[in-house]
């Protein structure tokens, strides 16, 4: 028992870790937003697609993936969705053309869209119903930490060298995951690791029931505004006057918030419950702030800091509600939802933004754009207080 409870904690970090890696291979392309427009002769609206195809997949095979990490176990699944990460990334390394990128990014998010059920469940599955939040807290450090690593080196490297060198390195790092995750994964089988669900789609939604959807539409709307502001951020930063590495700094700010505070908020809700509290607070306050920022560029670095203590609130109530809310046997299904919903946010948010960036000429509609989306996300989850 002893090394069980021992071992959770290295489950904790190898859960961390890949997530982390999705992190910096999905926000690779953002700081190279501008050379791709000019190298490859495309719109604002193609280039912020490209954040779109990768979380594509995730609309049609987060349930799948979910269903499918519950049957056959963490293991298979994961080993799967590291692969197709990796080979994805080495098709857009590799890509010549714009579609070839496309396709190589659709490649990829199919792998990352079953790894976002799989990390998070495996870390569930070792915690659950005990220091939840906490570990929810610490494996949402991992998503802000790949997103200030991309947003910070990503461009840097492009302009040093290439943008297809910037895509290499997030292939390595891809590649060193699935290394990590082949040595250290391990079930919890000798306590009794459930039984895999074998149930189909009809009976997983049943048991899943309708709370998981409203935690899982909120995370969309949520992701729909701020996965826009990492995308854009950059350019727009860039467009006012910012250096290349400034304009990386400040489109990463809203990350270091959640890596000092996401911990603390785990405890927070470990003791206090009312995740639904923490997740409507996040959206409300990181709307107000997007909106405040074309407003307040000379404040631009204290407002993005700050939306960043807003998504450190947020995240751990989000991943932990599936603990809360179903029985282990569907959680990966619960994950799956989750995926489903941020995967339509991700692939309409940023699109919607940089049509409005192509068709105005300046980013004030975009902003207007991020700001609604999450504003919305306080909804369902007055609704699952409703429902309680």
């Amino acid at each position: 028992m002893r090394t069980a409870d021992a071992y959770r904690w290295t489950i904790l970090g190898l859960g961390t870790f890949c997530i982390l890696t999705f992190g910096v291979i999905f926000q690779s392309i953002p700081p190279l937003i501008g050379i791709l427009v000019e190298a490859l002769h495309i719109s604002y609206a193609q280039a912020g697609a490209l954040m779109g195809l990768f979380i594509l997949p995730g609309i049609f095979l987060s349930l799948p993936g979910g269903m499918l990490t519950d049957r056959f176990g963490p293991r298979k699944a994961g080993i799967a969705s590291l692969l197709s990460l990796a080979l994805g990334t080495a098709i857009v390394a590799l890509s010549g053309s714009y579609w070839l990128m496309a396709f190589g990014r659709l490649i990829a998010g199919a792998g990352a869209t079953v790894l976002l059920v799989v990390a998070p469940k495996i870390v569930a599955s070792w915690f659950y119903d005990r220091e939840i939040g906490l570990a929810m807290g610490v494996f949402n450090i991992s998503m802000p930490l790949g997103t200030i690593l991309s947003l910070n080196f990503m461009g840097a490297i492009a302009f040093r060298f290439n943008w297809k060198a910037s895509i290499w390195v997030s292939f390595a790092v891809g590649v060193a995951t699935l290394g990590l995750f082949l040595l250290l994964y391990r079930s919890k089988s000798t306590g009794g690791e459930v039984k895999p669900e074998t149930a189909g789609l009809v009976a997983a939604v049943k048991k899943a029931g309708g709370s998981a959807w409203l935690v899982g539409l909120s995370w969309g709307l949520f992701n729909a505004g701020l996965i826009s502001f990492f995308t854009y951020a950059p350019d727009y930063f860039i467009s006012r006057g910012e250096s290349v590495a400034r304009a990386g700094l400040l489109a990463s700010y809203p990350m270091w918030g959640s890596i000092v505070l996401a911990p603390v908020v785990g405890l927070l809700i470990d003791r206090l419950g009312h995740k639904w509290v923490f997740v409507a607070a996040g959206c409300g306050g990181t709307a107000v702030l997007l909106y405040l920022i074309p407003g307040f560029n000379q404040h631009a670095a204290f407002l993005s800091i700050c939306i960043g203590v807003f998504v450190a609130i947020l995240t751990p109530a989000i991943f932990s509600l599936p603990a809360e809310l179903l029985p282990e046997s569907v959680m990966g299904f619960g994950f799956g939802i989750l995926g489903t919903c941020a995967g339509i946010g991700m692939a309409v948010g940023p699109y919607v933004v940089g049509s409005l960036r192509d068709a105005t000429g300046d980013y004030l509609w975009s902003f207007a754009a991020m700001t609604i989306f999450p504003a919305i996300g306080i909804i369902p989850m007055l609704m699952l207080r409703m429902k309680k």
